[in-house]
């Protein structure tokens, strides 16, 4: 009998259990953040829109379960998920090579449409000041803190200890585990239409994922990450609320 054979189920059902793990871990999150405990328990301004506060409770709730789950997997190490500045050189490099390229996108993206004298999308239409600033914490701090500790942090570190399969693109080397995590990242990241119609945003999503992907495996840090997601998504609520005040 092939040892292959013998060993198979013990690679099979560790897979299986973890990807089932990150599975439950979201779903939990969806369901406690559609009950609204934050909302209901903290006093906000009325003036601040109602949807842009529901997506900030789920970014909570996601920021908590997950470093929840960190801190116990990692027995109090958190270096070993993420939370670290681990490669700073190598990070800042490839992060302002990303930054150039989504500089010129989100410009021809956003900035391109506005000047042709194109309306603003209809959540950008008509907010309160409050709402404006709200949505500006939102896309800079909170989501891109709660998304890539969630999906990169515990997701991306649980699954690549049982998929240890890379994928290689030419020179671009990316874990089966971060390809899971970024169709994750995928599925949590197209709440909002910033961009636009729903294909756009899973494209770009999915880009963003990957390049996050590929940093935090290649740096073990978070750090790239972050920054990554909140140029991406939040440069466009700048840019279009700065007009809308103009």
């Amino acid at each position: 009998m092939n040892s292959n054979d013998v060993t198979a189920p013990y690679k099979t059902l560790p897979r299986i259990l973890s990807f089932s793990g990150v599975t439950i871990l979201y779903w939990a999150i969806q369901q406690v953040s559609m009950q609204g405990y934050l909302t209901h328990a903290v006093a906000l301004p009325a003036s601040i829109s109602f949807p842009v506060v529901m997506l900030f409770e789920h970014k909570v709730w996601e920021f908590l379960f997950g470093m929840l789950v960190i801190a116990v997997l990692s027995r109090g190490h958190l270096w070993s998920y993420g939370i670290n500045s681990m490669d700073v050189r190598f990070s800042m490099r490839m992060l302002v090579r990303f930054y150039a390229v989504a500089l010129v996108f989100v410009t021809g993206m956003v900035l391109i449409p506005l000047l042709r004298g194109d309306a603003l999308p209809i959540i950008f239409s008509h907010l309160a000041p409050s709402t404006m600033g709200a949505w500006i914490l939102l896309q800079w701090m909170a989501s891109p803190i709660a998304d890539s500790i969630l999906f990169f942090g515990v997701f991306q570190t649980v699954l690549c200890k049982y998929w240890p399969e890379t994928f290689v693109i030419r020179s671009l080397r990316i874990p089966v585990g971060g390809l899971y995590a970024a169709m994750a990242f995928v599925v949590g990241r197209v709440r909002v239409p910033i961009f636009g119609g729903d294909m756009l945003e899973y494209v770009i999503a999915a880009g963003v994922g990957l390049f996050c992907a590929w940093m935090y495996d290649r740096t073990r840090s978070l750090l790239t990450p972050m920054l990554a997601i909140a140029f991406v998504y939040g440069m466009p609520f700048i840019i279009r609320f700065a007009w809308a005040l103009m």
